[in-house]
């Protein structure tokens, strides 16, 4: 049979149909694109959802209002823990007694999400913003609202709150009596909660912002090291022990450890199912603390101050040495335990000061660049304390040129031992001191003055809620170790010197440093969407007696704000930047006596 063949004709004809048809699709496809993103140019493209939740027809600024409503309605609820007839309630927020002890466990990234929601189908080119567009539209697209949870302080405040029911377990571990005889205690078993699971299901409830209980379930926490393990021969070892010296040593130095002391420091351990005598950690560092009391030295960083026009130094630099807690404890085991030495050379190590003494003129410092103001009139004893201290150790603090400045790290320790006094915050039903409280006033003030000089801002956040201290509203900045931070970059020529002030009631940071030409430029804080706080919230606590009742909390309107700030560098380029503030609608709270608990039924363990 014969191949049947098409005159040229014909083929050319379907070709330049085919091609024509394409082209008219194309061209419709375009334009069809064109008005679809133009219908949906400041809106969010169709099938795209917040946690399930859609956002058609929403602007991104209108999702964000009600997002955020959302999430400040479920701060105020907050995450609910439940076992058997006790539930606590702890805030994302924690507060204080002082307006200004609140810090966040849970960060929601709220810009960040709806950032993340409005670009898809945007933020790649024209042919794949269209596929991710069809995509959107056919099949959906979600994004999670992201959040930063702080677990560790999380736990401790679960800990703290439900301490009647937890029970350390114990291993079985040496009793070593006065007259140096032994006794090998046995082990007992204890009682936890799963805490990984805790920390999910708490994820869970903050990612879909549900104030749904956690139902607590105890579990066993059983003893690693059993008393049936202990052998007569670790026994003798220990016995060695005790009728040997041990002398710690660190230069000239000496400390002689008594008997009495060091018979605490042995115990068991178990690695790879063998039972060992090892150190009881603990007890060494409470002692090891003895000796760094007269071993620890910390570094000076050269400080200086402008005085009369002139700049002078009133603090030389010096380097430091403190006591290597871990390496020392390694030694000891190593050289005492195992090697049966009576001396123990202490494990020193050098702590360089950042700041070393300079020539005064090679620093730079020649002008004032910017002051930082703040008031904290009203402010109780230990706030005002607090300030104080937190000012004197930036008094005289130098930045380098490009060096990114973390006033977290500057303050160092904030701790009774380097001047600081307890404020009461409120973690779940509990009331608990801790050091630092008005150090806000010092990232408030800083801020200002990082501003007023024209420096970058690299991180800061706003206080949860408004405080009087800080007002105008939107110009405030928190800090609480390890973050939130308040950091800035010197991206001056030469460094920068931070001379700290008080005067009355008043707090001021003037940055001294090298002129640059640089033009600042800032405006007033623009307040808006205030909203009311809402009724009193109260809440059940063990720590007052039936009935009794304390309020911890006054009432703080809800409000946002911003402001507008611009650098203009002396090559022309002009830095824009726009800060906004979200305060959260803060209801006043008070703890109520709880009424004691009926038993209904015997405590779940887990086996």
């Amino acid at each position: 049979m014969n191949n049947l063949k098409y005159p040229k004709p014909i083929i050319m004809k379907w070709l330049l149909l085919i091609v024509t048809i394409s082209l008219i699709l194309a061209t419709l496809f375009i334009i069809a694109a064109l008005f679809y993103n133009r219908a949906y140019a400041d809106k969010f493209f169709p099938g795209v959802t917040l946690n399930g939740q859609s956002l058609k027809n929403l602007k991104p600024e209108q999702a964000q209002k009600i997002w955020q409503d959302k999430i400040d309605e479920f701060t105020a609820r907050g995450l609910k823990y439940r076992f058997n007839s006790q539930e606590t309630v702890i805030s994302p927020a924690i507060t204080g007694l002082s307006p200004d002890a609140a810090y966040t466990l849970a960060d929601f990234d709220l810009d960040q999400t709806i950032n993340r929601a409005y670009l898809i189908g945007r933020n790649h080119g024209y042919t794949r913003n269209a596929l991710e567009q069809l995509a959107a539209a056919v099949f959906g697209k979600n994004i999670n609202l992201t959040f930063q949870l702080r677990q560790d302080e999380l736990l401790n405040i679960l800990k703290d709150n439900f301490a009647a029911i937890l029970k350390d377990k114990e291993e079985a571990r040496p009793e070593i009596k006065t007259d140096l005889s032994v006794a090998i205690l046995p082990e007992t078993n204890g009682t936890t909660l799963n805490y990984g699971q805790l920390i999910a299901e708490s994820q869970d409830r903050l990612a879909a912002l549900s104030s749904e209980p956690i139902n607590l379930k105890l579990q066993i926490d059983e003893a690693n090291i059993k008393q049936s393990e202990i052998t007569e021969d670790l026994v003798n070892q220990l016995k060695e022990r005790l009728n040997e010296k041990i002398t710690l040593t660190s230069g000239e130095k000496k400390w002689v450890v008594p008997v009495n002391i060091f018979k605490d420091w042995l115990a068991f351990a178990k690695e790879n199912s063998v039972v060992s005598l090892s150190l009881n950690e603990a007890e060494v560092l409470k002692y090891l603390d003895t000796a760094a009391k007269e071993i620890d030295r910390p570094a000076l960083d050269a400080k200086f101050n402008v005085a009369n026009g002139r700049v002078t130094e009133f603090q030389g630099s010096q380097d430091g040495q403190e006591l290597d807690r871990e390496k020392t404890l390694a030694k000891i085991k190593q050289d005492w335990l195992l090697d049966k030495q009576a001396n123990i050379e202490l494990a020193v190590k050098t702590v360089k000061s950042k700041i070393a003494t300079a020539s005064v003129n090679d620093l730079g410092i020649a002008a004032l660049l910017g002051t930082g103001q703040s008031n904290y009139k009203g402010s109780p004893k230990n706030r005002r304390a607090n300030i104080k201290v937190g000012a004197d150790s930036l008094n005289g603090v130098l930045i380098k040129p490009g060096e990114t400045f973390s006033l977290i790290a500057a303050l160092g320790e904030i701790d009774a031992a380097h001047g600081y006094l307890p404020e009461l915050v409120i973690k779940g039903d509990k009331t608990t001191p801790e050091f630092g409280g008005g150090l806000c006033q010092i990232g408030t003030t800083v801020f200002r003055a990082a501003l007023s000089a024209g420096l970058p801002i690299m991180e800061r956040r706003n206080h949860s809620y408004r405080v009087v201290y800080y007002e105008p509203a939107g110009k405030d900045a928190t800090i609480y170790s390890p973050r939130p931070d308040l950091k800035f970059t010197n991206d001056t020529p030469n460094y920068i010197l931070i001379q700290a002030r008080i005067e009355g009631d008043d707090l001021y940071f003037d940055f001294w440093g090298t002129k640059d030409g640089r033009i600042i430029s800032q405006s007033d804080s623009t307040i808006y969407n205030i909203r009311s706080a809402g009724p009193v919230i109260n809440i059940e606590t063990d720590a007052l007696k039936p009935g009794q009742k304390k309020c911890t909390e006054t009432a703080h309107a809800g409000a946002d704000a911003y402001f507008d700030y611009a650098v203009t560098y002396p090559g022309g380029e002009v830095k824009k930047e726009r800060f906004s503030s979200h305060y959260i609608p803060w209801p006043a709270k008070c703890l109520i006596g709880r009424e004691p608990a009926v038993p209904t039924s015997t405590p779940e363990i887990i086996q």
